[in-house]
Order: C-alpha cells, then sequence, then structure tokens
C-alpha cells in the first residue's frame, strides 16, 4: 500500500513510531514521571495516555514535531496546566494534587530556560539573572553579586552585566537566558 503520510514516507519500515509505550530502563530513580496522562484542548488531542519516566541525575530529551506536545509535557511538569485524566509526578509527589503553596515551593526545584531567553526588557543583564535570587531567597546582595556573576562567567558574559537585552546578540541572551535558569541552583533544568 502507499505510504498515507509524510511520517510513513520517510519511514517505509515503520521503525520510527510515535511513542509507543516501551520504557527502557535507565538505572535511575525518575525524576519526574507522566502516567497515563491524557490532555487535549477542544477537540485537539495532545497527550493520549502518555506514560514517561524522566531519570534524575540525566539528560533527557524530549523531541518531535512541531504540535506533538512538547511544551505541553513541560507545562504538565511544572504544574502550569493540569492533565485531562492520569497523574504527573515529580520527585514522588503528585502535581495536580498539590496545594497552591506546595505547587510554589515545587516550582523551586525547576530552572527554565526559555527558547528566546525572556530577558525582562527594563533590566540589565546583571538584574535579570539576580531577579529569581531577589524573588524567592533573603540572600544579600553581596552574596546575590557572587553567585550572578558566578554564572555570568560561567556562559561567558561577565563584561556585559550592565547591557540592556536589546543590546546583546541573540546567543548572548540565550546564554543569559541560561545563566537565570541556574542561579537558583535547580535540581530539574528545562
Amino acid at each position: 500500500p502507499e505510504p498515507q503520510d509524510d511520517r510513513q514516507k520517510n519511514d517505509p519500515e515503520g521503525e520510527y513510531e510515535w511513542h509507543t509505550g516501551h520504557q527502557r530502563p535507565h538505572g535511575e530513580e525518575d525524576a519526574v514521571e507522566f502516567v497515563e496522562v491524557h490532555k487535549a484542548f477542544g477537540r485537539n488531542k495532545i497527550l493520549r495516555g502518555l506514560n514517561m519516566g524522566i531519570p534524575n541525575n540525566k539528560i533527557s530529551m524530549i523531541l518531535g514535531p512541531s504540535g506533538t506536545g512538547k511544551s505541553v509535557c513541560i507545562k504538565h511538569m511544572v504544574g502550569l496546566l493540569y492533565p485531562d485524566e492520569g497523574d504527573v509526578i515529580v520527585h514522588g509527589e503528585s502535581v495536580p494534587d498539590m496545594a497552591d503553596e506546595d505547587l510554589f515551593e515545587m516550582r523551586k526545584k525547576f530552572g527554565v530556560l526559555f527558547q528566546d531567553g525572556a530577558l525582562f526588557g527594563s533590566m540589565d543583564l546583571y538584574d535579570n539573572v539576580a531577579f529569581p535570587l531577589r524573588q524567592h531567597t533573603d540572600k544579600g546582595e553581596d552574596e546575590i553579586e557572587e553567585i550572578v556573576m558566578r554564572r555570568l562567567r560561567e556562559v561567558g558574559l561577565e563584561g556585559s552585566r550592565e547591557k540592556m537585552p536589546n543590546e546583546l546578540s541573540g546567543g548572548m541572551r540565550k546564554r543569559a537566558g541560561f545563566a537565570r535558569a541556574l542561579v537558583l541552583d535547580p535540581d530539574i533544568v528545562l
């Protein structure tokens, strides 16, 4: 029979399929686990019974074409979306069942790097990276400066601390976003 869509044309043997439910042992506890997760927006079903474990202490990737649920998965991990059915578990705790104050604390485990860096246009680079420390800790400015400058050094931006986001190249903005994602020493970086 003729292939019915581009996926079949590029993979006539059917070697590469959508998620099959097969889970490979990885030797670590799961940092994040999806259990029979379903999510739809209107009639558009995005996640259909997703079972997936993302291990601690490993680098994992979620790959797929546009519209297949990669960002939807990330939003479920941090409690910005909730499953229609199923459960999302972070370090052994159900995200949909968390009280608001527990959800706020759980989110501190995550460092999130957005595609465009998502820097605040009204703040210089230093203040952008310092923002999570000022928002979520009671550290003094001397300690904040030490942490921020260490992270800026690690991404090669220590000489740009006073620049505004519009003065940075696209790559510099991404590196600044990465420094900000790491500034709270998160358990999980997305």
